[in-house]
């Protein structure tokens, strides 16, 4: 088998809660947090909109979306991660709120284990053998869609 179908580079992205376990090319840039239009209405999960790159991105809390409550630590400062949209919503760009910087990681597959299969926004919960916490593999497509069910991929004027 190719190295590329038994090793991944992925990110372990902070959150309140569980952190997250993504492919490297999910991501298209970590920025600091900051909203440019805070969400009047609507579910707890949506922030509201910032600005990237001259362009509204929609803006989640996960942790909100997935009922996971939390504190983050004293002087953890948020951030936004935008993400690359999988879709056809017609969004190119969601944006999630995380608790720190995430850190870059090449897993090879035996230092994987599966720990739960699919739930809501997850697709999958993995330990790897020498990190502390289990990692949640996220639904993205899932988190796309519930925006769009929702309303909430036009910006509100």
């Amino acid at each position: 088998m190719s190295e590329a179908l038994e090793s991944i580079n992925g990110l372990i992205v902070p959150l309140l809660n569980d952190p997250l376990l993504l492919p490297n090319v999910a991501v298209a840039e970590l920025v600091g947090y900051r909203l440019s239009q805070s969400a009047n209405q609507g579910p707890e999960w949506f922030l509201g909109w910032t600005q990237w790159r001259d362009q509204p991105v929609p803006m989640v809390d996960l942790d909100a979306l997935r009922a996971q409550g939390g504190e983050p630590a004293d002087g953890v400062q948020p951030r936004t991660l935008i993400l690359n949209a999988l879709g056809d919503s017609g969004v190119h760009f969601i944006g999630l709120r995380v608790w720190g910087i995430p850190r870059s990681r090449r897993l090879l597959r035996d230092e994987l284990q599966s720990l739960e299969g699919p739930s809501s926004y997850q697709l999958q919960r993995v330990s790897v053998s020498d990190e502390p916490q289990p990692l949640l593999i996220p639904d993205l497509l899932a988190v796309e869609r519930t925006l769009e069910q929702a309303g909430l991929l036009r910006r509100a004027s």
